[in-house]
């Protein structure tokens, strides 16, 4: 019988050390596909209630603007009004920018559980090989 024939045999322990590291890989590319599925959902869902709140803002701050314009019954009255929301709005905008701003700088950085996945791999790969454990 041959060394490679018998089930302890170094060709045996090879095979099974390729499908162990074949189906790590396979898991991880799998773990990354799904993540990157629902980003990719979780983005488009962020995209369209974000259009929808904002149509509705700009008509409900339009209607409202020129419904308190309309109160005032002099021309000069009304344009300070205008000018006065205008600047409102305006303070509105880059304060909302500044939040927005903060929010892509804190965001968790993409596919993280995937690449904490691939660091356990690569630790536990390192300690197997380490011979002082």
């Amino acid at each position: 019988m041959a060394e490679g024939d018998h089930p302890g045999g170094l060709f045996s322990s090879v095979r099974r050390v390729a499908d162990t590291c074949v189906s790590s890989i396979h898991n991880r590319v799998e773990l990354l596909s799904v993540e990157l599925q629902e980003e990719k959902i979780r983005l488009v869902r962020l995209l369209l209630w974000t259009g929808a709140a904002l149509f509705a803002a700009f008509l409900a701050i339009t209607v409202f603007t020129m419904g308190i314009v309309m109160l005032f019954e002099d021309d000069k009255q009304r344009k300070i009004a205008i000018i006065g929301f205008g600047l409102v709005y305006a303070l509105g905008a880059v304060v909302i920018a500044m939040k927005l701003r903060g929010e892509v700088r804190n965001a968790p950085p993409p596919l993280a559980d995937t690449l904490a996945e691939l660091r356990k791999d690569l630790q536990s790969l390192r300690s197997r090989n380490d011979p002082n454990t």
